[in-house]
């Protein structure tokens, strides 16, 4: 064809190419708000020429596609860094939360609180028989007690609020992956003769707010859908199926994949990047490591002043005591894991003393009885060592149906300790002053609790006596802010598993590092959010710059879609003049 014919034909292909020009930019100038939309380009390409007389004649424009301008390898690495960065701003929220619940600002800060715990030892000190040094030290003590445990329930708080982060978590990424492989669907569905711009752009949007909760790596398959892997390879979305994440476990707070199979797998520990890699690297490393080193600390505070305690004697000698600390097998070496005493490790080959006296405070038969203790395989079990006792004349002993030790005076007589030299004392917790094992435990004596007068501020001498006035064990007990201790110190990694380590100072700079930790800590995640964020905003700056609609563009593409629209429209208007006079001719 050619002539007029082929005037008309290319005239009216290219009013079509003008309009399609006219309708994607309208499309950009109306999306230009849309977040996650890549604007588009009509791309016109000349239409094969024919042959007439000899000579090739071309014939007029086509539309060959409408185009989604993105660079794939900008938007991966800017998923990528955003799901970095995000899990730094929930690790950073979560460090500011932690940082005020160890606030050393107030009076009720836990260094404030040792400070004046030592020193009221030493008012006792001052005045060994006094009722209100002796009340004084109690209900500040008492006060300790309450906010380690304070401590202890928030650091309990900020789990179960990441925990329950994590949930909702889970939640979002499901709704995420099921309308993915619903846009899947659509998108191979729509795809037969051309690209479905806005549903990649839809697709697009859902798999940037996936990364964002946790790492993924995407593939695109030859018919246009996408696949995601998420950690330990497991597939989330297949085509237009798509794997549910769950929380499971023994305690419910691992993150399992659902596979076709029905078989649950672990993924928990290598879930990296996004929110999800911020709430548990918080909840299971950060958090648990200083909620590990606070129970470390209370450990050792318990211990350490027990320890000293039992070695000392109150106002009174005791008609009757029962230890705080049980065993879960009587017959077990108490040097032993076995036996289920919690401080079993601290014992070792030694002697006691048990001083029994009579109604007139008289030491029966002049002497003390020698306790001894074997902490080897085969030696001491609370069975063996309420036996020694209770072989005592005018002392009786046993092992308590709740697996702890009783001691009682026959009446008219009275009985106290000294000279521990095996900790068997401290470990039981005969003559002690603290309860508990760790933050979330520590409490009072219910001995001290019941009289301050079993408060041991004096130790026994050599003949037995107590000497009114003594100080010596009260003095011990405040000394022991600048004793070296040996204090468990954390590492928790959820992917290589946690780790204990042992540092060597006093207990009062333990509790300073563990607080100047938490600040580096804390400055080095802010860090890490900083630099990420700094990352992802080039990074938007250059996908915008490839990807975004930019007005002034559009406004150019659309006079030069016009005026080539008008030209157009100008070839009909003189093909038509033409065929007049042609027809006019005849």
């Amino acid at each position: 064809m050619s002539g007029l014919g082929l005037v008309f034909s290319i005239a009216r292909d290219a009013l079509a190419a003008q309009q399609n020009g006219i309708d994607v930019t309208a499309h950009n100038v109306a999306n230009v708000d849309t977040p996650g939309y890549c604007r588009q380009r009509a791309v016109h390409e000349a239409k094969e020429p024919a042959p007439y007389g000899g000579l090739m004649f071309g014939r007029g424009v086509d539309t060959a596609q409408v185009l989604r301008i993105s660079d794939q390898f900008i938007e991966n690495r800017l998923m990528r860094q955003n799901s970095n960065m995000l899990s730094y701003k929930e690790m950073e929220n979560y460090m500011q939360v932690l940082e005020g619940v160890f606030s050393e600002d107030s009076e009720t800060s836990v260094s404030s609180l040792m400070a004046d715990f030592w020193n009221l030892w030493h008012d006792v000190a001052n005045n060994p028989s006094g009722t209100s040094e002796r009340i004084a030290l109690y209900e500040h003590s008492i006060s300790v007690a309450q906010q380690f445990k304070s401590l202890s329930r928030d650091f309990g708080d900020i789990e179960t609020d990441l925990t329950q982060a994590v949930s909702s978590g889970i939640n979002r990424i499901n709704e995420i992956t099921a309308e993915i492989a619903d846009v899947n669907a659509e998108v191979v569905r729509s795809e037969s003769g051309a690209i479905a711009n806005d549903m990649r752009d839809k697709r697009n949007a859902l798999v940037s707010e996936l990364a964002g909760y946790i790492d993924v790596k995407t593939f695109e398959q030859s018919n246009g859908s996408l696949s995601i892997i998420t950690a330990r390879g497991c597939v989330l979305v297949q085509g237009n199926e798509s794997y549910d994440l769950d929380l499971g476990g023994d305690n419910g707070d691992r993150v399992q994949w659902s596979g076709s199979g029905g078989s649950a797998v672990d993924i928990t520990n290598y879930i990296n990047t996004g929110k999800l890699g911020g709430w548990l690297d918080m909840r299971d490393e950060i958090a648990a490591k200083y909620k590990s080193d606070l129970d470390a600390l209370a450990r050792e505070l318990i211990w350490t002043v027990n320890q000293q305690h039992s070695l000392g004697v109150g106002l009174e000698a005791f008609s009757s005591v029962k230890g705080s600390y049980a065993v879960s097998d009587s017959s077990k070496e108490l040097g032993s894991e076995d036996c289920g005493l919690e401080y079993y490790d601290k014992l070792s080959n030694g002697t006691f003393n048990l001083w029994v006296y009579d109604s007139g405070g008289n030491v029966v038969n002049g002497v003390p009885t020698s306790i001894t203790i074997d902490a080897g395989t085969g030696g001491t079990t609370l069975t063996s060592l309420a036996a020694q006792i209770d072989a005592i004349d005018d002392i009786s002993a046993s092992v308590t149906s709740d697996g702890k030790l009783r001691i009682d005076a026959d009446s008219g007589y009275t009985f106290a300790f000294s000279d521990d030299t095996s900790n068997v004392l401290a470990a039981i917790g005969i003559n002690t002053f603290f309860t508990g094992v760790g933050a979330g435990t520590i409490g009072l004596s219910d001995v001290i609790t019941s009289d301050k007068n079993y408060i041991s501020a004096a130790q026994i001498h050599s003949d037995g006596s107590i000497a009114a006035g003594d100080n010596k064990n009260a003095l011990a007990i405040a000394d022991l802010q600048y004793k070296l201790v040996d204090i468990a110190q954390w590492t928790c990694d959820r992917r290589n598993g946690n780790t204990q380590g042992c540092i060597r100072t006093t207990i009062e700079d333990y509790y300073h590092a563990l607080v100047g930790s938490m600040g580096i800590t804390s400055a080095s995640v802010s860090r890490g959010r900083s630099f990420n964020e700094g990352m992802v905003n080039k990074l938007r700056e250059l996908r915008d710059s490839i990807s975004a609609v930019s007005l002034d563009e559009e406004m150019t593409n659309l006079i030069k879609y016009q005026h080539a629209y008008a030209a157009a429209a100008k070839l009909i208007t003189a093909s038509d003049e033409m065929l007049e006079t042609l027809l006019e001719t005849k």
